[in-house]
């Protein structure tokens, strides 16, 4: 059964709560917020991952996990600005990951690598509120290591022999975390952390929503370095 203490918040989750509490006293956003008071299990209260299906047989997460994964279940926002600044995320848990038995659907004409790659992805952050479509999924492959993170939206993305529409992210579980204490969910943020170029007509508004996070963030949330962000944007422009 969930908690609700906030006495109970690990330091990292502590963080995380407070970026959410940074987005509801802002005035120059609104929008809809979930909670930071409803807690699922720890990491570690959970039974062998093999327990959940044969998806997550031989999963083995890295150590440094237990220092970043949250526990929250309700961890989200939608927001916009005047500006026209959009951003969205849904976090979801763990608990609520391995208890997911199905991956992303694959279409009638999907290779058998395909079909395959796609049963191994479990979605941990998303856009419900605003129904945008915009999916971060979790790999799930058998073996220690980082878990590897994807990212989909509606772009036109083709890698083969992937399917269309997935990128990869070059990043962690505990780094796309940290990132989105900065972002907040901005529309388009996690291409930043892929290799792929945004000097393309269908991601104009990527872009725009990208530049308009990085004016008005470093004014309404002075506490945090966007300097990386920037240069990652630059660098893919």
């Amino acid at each position: 059964m969930a908690t609700s203490s906030s006495d109970l918040l690990s330091p990292y989750e502590r963080r995380h709560a407070d970026s959410l509490h940074e987005l509801q006293r802002s005035s120059a956003l609104e929008g809809e917020f979930g909670n930071a008071d409803d807690l699922g299990p720890d990491l570690a209260d959970l039974r062998p991952f093999a327990d959940y299906g044969e998806a997550w047989a031989g999963v083995r997460l890295p150590e440094q996990m237990s220092g970043c994964a949250l526990r929250f279940t309700e961890l989200g926002a939608r927001w916009q600005t005047s500006e026209g600044i959009l951003g969205e995320f849904y976090f979801r848990p763990f608990s609520d990951l391995v208890t997911d038995a199905g991956g992303a659907e694959p279409w009638p004409e999907a290779t058998d690598f395909q079909t395959d790659f796609m049963s191994q992805l479990r979605v941990f952050d998303q856009t419900p509120r605003s129904g945008a479509g915009k999916l971060t999924y979790l790999r799930l492959q058998p073996g220690p290591g980082p878990l590897e993170i994807w990212y989909s939206d509606i772009a036109d993305i083709a890698d083969d022999p992937y399917p269309d529409g997935f990128i990869k992210m070059d990043i962690t579980y505990c780094e796309y975390l940290d990132a989105l204490l900065l972002t907040k969910g901005t529309y388009g943020w996690q291409y930043l952390y892929t290799d792929i170029s945004l000097d393309r007509g269908d991601f104009v508004a990527t872009v725009e929503f990208l530049d308009g996070m990085l004016q008005l963030f470093p004014t309404i949330f002075p506490q945090h370095d966007y300097s990386d962000l920037r240069e990652r944007l630059e660098a893919r422009r």
